[in-house]
């Protein structure tokens, strides 16, 4: 099995990473947002490297945007993978919501994004723990199209009605302990 962005955004959290004690929320638990490209390596493949580094240029601003506008940190980076990091789980939503909704029109890209809300433990500039973990399984299991988040970020905003969530079920997680209920969002008439 080919190992996605995700993966490796995840395994390597140990460089760069902003102050993540000035964007906690005021319980100390971060959302985390976790974004790649469906399928990139066989979209790479196919448009050739000079078009693909354009469009990943091109697609890594636009993630940037949207994350800086809600006020958020991209924490780190890999191809057409990202991992950012938010004080607020609506914040961190409304960006995964904003990333689909920009990118429904390109038929060149098709994101999959996670989210989840939790406490991460850092360690100088190590940016780790379970949360980080999970929330990187959780993106890993969306399709191309769609959000998927923990039952943790549906309790810290299912009391807003601009959100619509499905059950998609319980999953057991690499190098995660117990069962975690994913739900899907319905993105498509939220506002961002």
């Amino acid at each position: 099995m080919q190992t996605s962005s995700i993966d490796v955004i995840a395994s390597t959290l140990g460089s760069v990473v902003p102050d993540l004690g000035a964007m906690s929320s005021p319980d100390g638990a971060l959302t985390l947002l976790f974004t790649d490209v469906e399928n990139a390596h066989a979209l790479a493949q196919r448009l050739g490297e000079p078009r693909w580094s354009e469009i990943l240029r091109d697609h890594r601003a636009m993630v940037e945007q949207v994350v800086t506008h809600h006020d958020g940190a991209i924490v780190k980076s890999n191809g057409d993978g990202h991992m950012a990091a938010f004080q607020s789980s609506h914040a961190g939503l409304n960006s995964a919501i904003e990333i689909q909704k920009m990118f429904a029109e390109d038929p060149t890209l098709n994101p999959r994004t996670g989210v989840h809300s939790g406490f991460v433990i850092v360690n100088g500039e190590d940016y780790l723990g379970r949360n980080v973990v999970l929330g990187a399984r959780i993106a890993d299991r969306a399709r191309g199209g769609e959000i998927l988040v923990s039952s943790a970020l549906k309790e810290y905003v299912e009391s807003d009605p601009a959100y619509r969530f499905e059950e998609r079920g319980e999953y057991h997680f690499k190098g995660v302990l117990g069962e975690h209920t994913v739900y899907g969002v319905d993105w498509t008439g939220a506002a961002a």
